[in-house]
């Protein structure tokens, strides 16, 4: 069965607050909403008639007990030829139920995690998320493991619910038939008769039961996603070490590294030890009852097996008949470790989902750029104010007129803003205001200082941001060559995490032969050779100067020797504002 996303998947989340049923019940509202139905119909129908098979054996084992005490053996052997074809039956709708429900919970979670990439990758959510939220922890692990965890856990509780609730009338109904009346003499105040005692034990004992268990587990769910949400700190933090090891490796960092991991898995402990006192507390409970449940039934059924109301198969009924009822009465007691695990998971996705919304709100609110396309091929800067996210003016009043033709290059010391200018004249610099023209129907290509190497095959790395494109693909082998890569050539077809493969001067070459390749018009450098030496650079700019002509640069640098690639140099530091403060939570340059 194919798994595979879906290339048109139809955007359902918006961009909004979400509450925890509104973002389960969206996937039974979108588009596969009649699949939906379909599969909960079916594995709810499959439950209830499992309920139906617990029925139609308590039922055998009256037959059969009462057949073993009064020694008929032909009706033992019927029955227990009769046992082999039910627990038959019993198995094959057991297994579909499995299968079906899991290949729901599949399609739910295929649906959910495209939804929430849409979400997440949508009005650059995930840039303002990363850059400019302080809230919201490895959103990675909420699309990846809590939608999981919610799907999975969201089934398997309602499952046991509907289990639970259909069990509790059958059974009911049995064990108040076996019940009988109970009488209890109280001498001179007369007697009691209790109908239906057996029913009336098993109601006092799981409510009082379940009163219990939601007071003493009650903290679990804080525990729980407080345990979430530091497991995943941890794991970012050795992430970190693997993604900058050759840094810490040559900064002999390693003791320094050893403590921050320790200090972060010292907590994970510490809530660890927290979630293990109140299991424990819950399971001195739990484990009790269950225990004092076993021997319950057989203590208020043995009146009635002594006083003849019924024989051995009737003991034999009603036991397992209050065990019944028991179970499903005490199901939020024992369920009640995985609903506290539901609620935490079902917390850390609706926070995600939230702040999501509240980032992309925030730097809808401070942006106030305006962005227009004129006929004139050149790019127009006017009244342009760059603020930091702690609403400091960065740099001020800036009006640049870039023409077509022409190359510039971008001055000012470390730390005034060069870098995002550039990130405010792309669009992804919430905080700013003024406007900016472009030519119309022409290309722009941006290159920061550190490019991105998506995981794929080396020709994906250089196609990116296009996936596929047959016609590129057929210069991938000569710019390679232009800009001294050739050794990776016959690696074109191999799959690696090329950003660790490659070094940083071999990562910003490929940055170039995607310009050679997607021939912009235009192209912003952001200090784009800043790891390479005199020799590449020059030769990379001679190479962009001769295979594409029409393509204006307008580059980020400290060096003077780039300045002999441009005819034109813009000092930013007449636009720097002097009470600024640089502290932008993202470093300038």
């Amino acid at each position: 069965m194919d798994f595979s996303p879906e290339k048109d998947a139809i955007p359902f989340l918006k961009s909004r607050q979400y509450t925890t049923w509104e973002l389960i019940k969206a996937y039974w509202q979108s588009e596969h909403k009649i699949s939906a139905w379909s599969f909960a119909a079916i594995v709810l129908l499959l439950t209830i008639v499992l309920v139906g098979f617990d029925v139609a054996f308590n039922y055998w084992y009256n037959y059969f007990y009462n057949a073993l005490q009064a020694y008929n053996v032909h009706a033992s052997v019927r029955l227990l030829f009769f046992f082999f074809i039910l627990a038959g039956i019993n198995i094959v709708v057991a297994v579909y139920r499995y299968y079906l429900s899991q290949l729901f919970a599949l399609r739910w979670r295929r649906w959910l995690t495209e939804q929430l990439l849409s979400r997440w990758l949508s009005k650059r959510g995930y840039y303002y998320l990363e850059t400019f939220d302080v809230k919201t922890d490895n959103p990675d692990q909420r699309i990846q493991e809590d939608v999981n965890g919610l799907i999975s856990n969201s089934i398997s509780l309602v499952v046991g619910l509907v289990s639970a609730v259909t069990t509790f009338p059958a059974f009911v109904y049995i064990l108040w038939t076996l019940s009988g009346v109970l009488t209890i003499p109280l001498g001179a105040l007369g007697t009691v008769h209790i109908h239906g005692y057996l029913v009336w034990v098993g109601l006092l004992y799981n409510l009082i039961g379940t009163l219990i268990t939601f007071k003493i587990g009650r903290p679990l769910i804080n525990l729980n996603f407080e345990q979430q949400q530091r497991e995943a700190t941890f794991r970012f933090s050795a992430i970190d070490l693997r993604s900058h090891a050759e840094q810490v490796a040559l900064y002999r960092g390693e003791d320094h590294q050893k403590s921050i991991l320790n200090f972060h898995f010292l907590r994970v402990l510490q809530n660890w030890y927290a979630i293990i006192l109140r299991q424990k507390l819950l399971l001195w409970f739990t484990g009790g009852f269950n225990q004092l449940a076993v021997l319950l039934p057989l203590l208020v059924a043995l009146p009635n097996y002594f006083g003849k109301v019924f024989l051995l198969g009737g003991l034999m009924q009603s036991i397992r008949a209050f065990t019944s009822v028991q179970d499903s009465l005490s199901y939020l007691v024992n369920a009640y470790t995985s609903i506290a695990e539901w609620r935490a998971t079902c917390s850390r996705l609706t926070t995600f989902v939230n702040h999501l919304h509240d980032a992309e709100m925030k730097a809808e609110k401070a942006d106030h750029m305006v962005i227009s396309q004129q006929p004139e091929n050149s790019i127009t800067v006017k009244k342009l104010v760059i603020k930091t996210p702690r609403d400091n003016v960065l740099l001020d009043s800036i009006d640049e007129h870039f023409i077509h033709g022409n190359n510039y290059v971008i001055k000012g010391e470390s730390g005034l803003g060069k870098s995002t200018f550039i990130r405010a004249i792309a669009g992804v610099w919430p905080y700013a205001s003024g406007e900016v023209v472009f030519p119309e129907n022409k290309h722009v290509m941006y290159l920061p200082q550190q490019p991105y190497m998506p995981i794929g095959t080396l020709a994906e790395a250089i196609l990116f941001p296009d996936k596929k494109d047959p016609e590129l693909e057929k210069h991938l082998e000569s710019v390679l060559h232009d800009c001294h890569l050739k050794e990776f050539i016959p690696r074109l077809n191999e799959t690696a995490h090329w950003s660790q493969e490659l070094s940083p001067g071999e990562q910003q070459r490929i940055a170039f032969a995607r310009v050679l390749l997607h021939k912009p018009d235009w192209v912003f450098l952001d200090e784009s050779t800043s790891m390479l030496d005199l020799a590449n650079e020059a030769h990379l700019y001679a190479l962009l100067h001769k295979r594409l002509p029409q393509c204006s640069i307008i580059s980020v640098g400290h060096h003077a020797s780039v300045d002999a690639f441009h005819q034109h140099v813009i000092d930013m530091t007449k636009y720097s504002h002097k009470e600024s403060n640089h502290t932008l939570g993202l470093s300038p340059v």
